[in-house]
């Protein structure tokens, strides 16, 4: 009983440590429960656009939207819409601009990774233009 005992103590100890670590900013993996994403009030509006002389836009192409480029946190990801927009809803920050090389079109060129700051209340835009494969 002492054992089980002492291990339950233990185990208690270990989350608590973890999750203040977390809590202190140590860059530790967040288990789901403490991510809480990106999500907020600050509109950003991410427009992909043919580097052409017409700059046709990019429907149906994905946007990422993280602190770092990687996986996107909760509230990260945007589709363009016909005008090639892509619209996020996130809270104040600086955040990079990236894609997915998974599901970007093949015929073109991946951007490189962009670094925007969002501002509450700002009219927040990027304009991204893009090139075809060579």
């Amino acid at each position: 009983m002492k054992i089980l005992k002492f291990i339950l103590i233990f185990i208690v100890a270990l989350v608590v440590f973890y999750v203040g670590a977390i809590l202190l900013g140590v860059n530790l993996p967040k288990p789901a429960f403490l991510d809480k994403g990106i999500e907020g009030n600050a509109e950003l509006k991410v427009t992909l656009a043919m580097d052409n002389n017409v700059q046709n836009p990019l429907p149906n192409v994905e946007v990422d939207l993280a602190a770092k480029p990687g996986n996107p946190p909760k509230g990260g990801v945007a589709i363009t819409n016909e005008l090639g927009v892509a619209t996020f809803k996130v809270k104040p920050g600086t955040y990079f601009i990236f894609f997915n090389d998974l599901t970007f079109p093949k015929n073109l060129k991946v951007p490189q990774p962009q670094e925007i700051t969002v501002i509450e209340g700002a009219a927040n835009k990027k304009i991204i233009l893009v090139t075809t494969s060579k």
